[in-house]
């Protein structure tokens, strides 16, 4: 599992900065020989290779063309245009590589589970939120999204506190919508959703939400408030919220009676 000194955006550049050069050597051609085939200034292939300049969409395509590629640079980008935060930028590495997913969430659907309407009813939300960048941050979401659909995919548990069934998100349409959604992605084997009901009141839950992701090795904890986050792989930390995700899976509804919570969510929208 990917360590805290890692970013998803850094690795992408680094890979592709190594391709971009590989292809460039292996085609006999210099900076000042392949700058007219793109086209661009030779300064800027410079940039880009050295990583000091971060390669634009138009650039990749001339590359692409230049060197007969068909898509080996352009899949990179999405991943060198992180628009995560700075303080996000490690998870995903550390999702993409768990062998199993623990989350708890008090106010909303998981991002692993959001349908696109529902999110971009969320970074809407942000303040000062462009559109431009709402769709950025939908579309990174979405990537995110791909480990659930891979060969061979973590296995994903999720309790939520009933509160995030009743909150309507983006509209009623939208949240029936993520509430359908939310019930096929339970019909897959390595999913598992359970509802914390209202009448628990008082829970270990209520602090905040709170996400485990393990492999074979290592586990990591990402903790989240209104304006930064925290990617944590302290023992003691893990410890403590494996103790909080038990007490929570205590008081959560089996499968078959969350199945009928979200149901009746859905009735009343």
């Amino acid at each position: 599992m990917p360590k805290e000194g890692y970013t998803v955006a850094e690795s992408a550049n680094k890979e592709y900065r190594r391709r971009m050069r590989q292809y460039r050597t292996a085609s006999g051609l210099t900076h000042a020989r392949l700058a007219p085939l793109i086209p661009c200034s030779e300064s800027l292939v410079g940039a880009v290779e050295r990583g000091t300049r971060p390669p634009t969409e138009s650039f990749t395509r001339g590359l692409e063309r230049t060197f007969g590629l068909n898509g080996e640079l352009l899949e990179l980008l999405p991943a060198i245009r992180d628009v995560n935060p700075v303080w996000f930028r490690k998870w995903p590495a550390i999702e993409a590589a768990a062998r199993s997913i623990r989350i708890y969430q008090l106010a909303l659907i998981p991002g692993l589970l959001q349908t696109a309407d529902y999110a971009r009813a969320i970074f809407e939300g942000e303040p000062g939120a462009t559109s431009g960048e709402v769709e950025k941050a939908l579309k990174a979401r979405l990537q995110r999204q791909a480990i659930l659909s891979q060969t061979c995919p973590p296995s994903l548990s999720v309790i939520l506190d009933e509160s995030v069934l009743l909150r309507h998100i983006g509209g009623p349409e939208v949240m029936a919508e993520q509430l359908r959604h939310l019930l096929d992605m339970m019909a897959r084997p390595y999913v598992t959703v359970r509802v914390v009901p209202l009448s628990a009141r008082s829970t270990a839950g209520l602090v905040g939400p709170f996400v485990l992701a393990s492999d074979d090795d290592t586990s990591a904890v990402f903790l989240e408030n209104a304006e930064t986050g925290e990617v944590i792989h302290q023992a003691e930390m893990v410890h403590k919220l494996n103790q909080r995700w038990e007490l929570l899976s205590g008081l959560a509804q089996p499968t078959y009676e969350t199945m009928k919570i979200i149901q009746r969510a859905m009735e009343e929208k």
